[in-house]
């Protein structure tokens, strides 16, 4: 596991999401990834996200797996169940599920993004951060 620094700052993002105006936005924090490595050569990119991003996240792939056809027939729920001894736990969220949200028609696309409870801006800057977009530099 590496820890990278992101070229987007906290501040940034939330002025994208829509958290804080312009004019008050906070003086910029950073933001990091974690990229992994497994011994059989995979690449994984970790991404924190705030509370309400994940919650606008969690919302579309919800929406998402049960509107898109699932690869080999199997569940994609399946494996993110995650079980805790009494303990809240939150589930990951799956990035290329979610970016699977642009091969959408327009017409699906805006479904999904409605019933996400967001705008389509907010989406796609949501993605890029998720797909790497903040690691430019690699």
């Amino acid at each position: 596991m590496t820890l990278l620094p992101s070229t987007y700052s906290s501040s940034l993002s939330d002025v994208v999401n829509g958290d804080v105006d312009v004019e008050d936005a906070k003086p910029p924090g950073s933001l990091y990834q974690i990229l992994m490595t497994t011994q059989s050569g995979a690449l994984l990119n970790i991404t924190p996200v705030d509370e309400q991003t994940y919650r606008r996240l969690g919302a579309l792939q919800t929406h998402l797996t049960s509107v898109l056809d699932h690869a080999c027939g199997l569940n994609p729920r399946a494996y993110r169940n995650v079980e805790g001894e009494g303990l809240v736990v939150r589930g990951i969220l799956d990035g290329g599920l979610l970016q699977r949200w642009g091969d959408l028609g327009s017409q699906r696309r805006a479904d999904a993004t409605s019933r996400a409870g967001a705008e389509e801006w907010q989406l796609r800057s949501d993605l890029e951060m998720l797909a790497g977009g903040g690691l430019g530099y690699l």
